[in-house]
């Protein structure tokens, strides 16, 4: 049967059938990344009609392919592009999956199936338009640009940011990123907060349990150490930002790595992680300034070392502005299912942030379900798919 005979809802369930079971997970996360899942994408779109897609490709530090797909239509000189990530994910413990996380499960409204959520429906959405708008392309108030990204879940380094290298997007777009939101679909996230990742490693010396003296325990120190650090961040950095869902920055402990095997032995040696979502106002480089004198005034009262190293530091980029086209044309369109959108920010980071440090304006938005995201028996539903398409096909007018 034609992707083009069957009803809306069947269309967004083959695409799903066809889509889920191809595997696409991060070489960083044990896959082999995006390359057979490309290959459907790419198979679907000529299927319906399109063609004239651009797969934008490169190559990894694992040495894997990591492709893009990117298809516009029309001939206005503005473009709304939907940007939805086709990587997802790895399964995690399949003792708690309920249904097959590879193999698509319908149950009445929901399509169950790792990455059906994240970021699977924007897929089936783009898909969706493309069908709907067939033979319409010209009659759009704007193009429609569609980008399938790889590399969302871990950086983006081998997606959003190779594409934004070449130049596909311009500053006029109106980009869109439907890779969260919430059940009602009136929350536009228009910011995003700072992110710093910070891991520690504390050098004491190693030694029999029973001969503390000889010892110098890194395990306690680091308790103290972190216990005094994580006080210290939230007294300092304690102001508040409403337009986020928490409206403050957060110090988080988190990772600790292994030490020592046996009981009955002191650890020389403790590596411990703090992961920090830092409001946009405050300079990561003042925090990172802070945390390193608190390891110099611990050294000076302590016998162990501490060792700082940056995982992952993110400064955030200026919001989009609740006035830009891009946040105005979805409040005017979302106004239509009879309730007010809320702008807000997030604690997370999305893709949109470097289209932001470009100047660009970009949302967060979509109705879905936000805490199915990388859980078991992860799921999305049609209903939120289809009204999310009526919702572009009004921007698009």
């Amino acid at each position: 049967m034609s992707l083009f005979d069957m009803n809306e809802k069947d269309f967004i369930i083959e695409l799903a059938k066809r889509i889920i079971p191809v595997k696409s997970i991060s070489p960083a996360s044990g896959g082999e990344g995006e390359s057979k899942r490309v290959e459907v994408i790419e198979t679907i779109l000529n299927e319906l009609g399109y063609s004239n897609f651009t797969r934008y490709s490169v190559k990894d530090t694992f040495g894997y392919e990591r492709p893009s797909v990117v298809l516009k239509i029309g001939n206005k000189p503005k473009t709304v592009w939907i940007v939805s990530h086709i990587d997802t994910v790895p399964e995690g413990d399949l003792k708690l999956w309920t249904k097959n996380p590879f193999a698509v499960t319908v149950e009445g409204d929901k399509i169950y199936g790792r990455g059906t959520s994240d970021d699977g429906q924007a897929v089936f959405l783009s898909m969706l338009l493309l069908r709907r708008l067939k033979g319409r392309e010209n009659d759009l108030g704007y193009s429609l640009g569609l980008a399938f990204v790889a590399d969302e879940e871990v950086g983006s380094q081998w997606g959003i940011q190779y594409l934004l290298e070449k130049n596909v997007f311009m500053k006029e777009d109106l980009i869109f990123v439907p890779d969260a939101g919430s059940s009602t679909g009136m929350d536009i996230e228009i910011a995003e907060k700072s992110i710093l990742w910070m891991k520690f490693t504390v050098n004491g010396k190693q030694y029999h349990a029973s001969m503390p003296q000889n010892s110098i325990n890194s395990a306690r120190d680091g308790m103290e150490f972190i216990l005094g650090l994580d006080k210290m961040l939230h007294e300092k950095y304690n102001g508040k930002n409403d337009i986020f869902n928490y409206p403050y920055s957060t110090f988080e402990p988190t990772k600790h790595e292994k030490n020592v095997d046996n009981v009955n032995t002191i650890p020389g040696r403790d590596v411990f992680y703090m992961d920090c979502r830092i409001l946009p106002d405050i300079d990561i480089d003042n925090v990172i300034d802070e945390v390193n004198l608190q390891i110099v005034n611990f050294e000076q009262t302590h016998s162990s070392r501490i060792r700082l190293e940056l995982v992952q530091k993110e400064q955030a980029a200026v919001p989009t502005s609740p006035d830009s086209e891009v946040a105005v044309k979805l409040a005017e369109a979302l106004r239509k299912r009879g309730e007010e959108p809320k702008l807000y920010g997030i604690g997370g980071g999305t893709c949109a942030a470097f289209f932001r440090r470009k100047g660009m304006s970009a949302v967060v938005w979509s109705t879905t379900i936000p805490e199915v995201a990388h859980q078991a028996d992860e799921y999305c539903e049609l209903d939120h798919i289809l009204k999310d398409a009526d919702t572009f096909s009004l921007i698009l007018s």
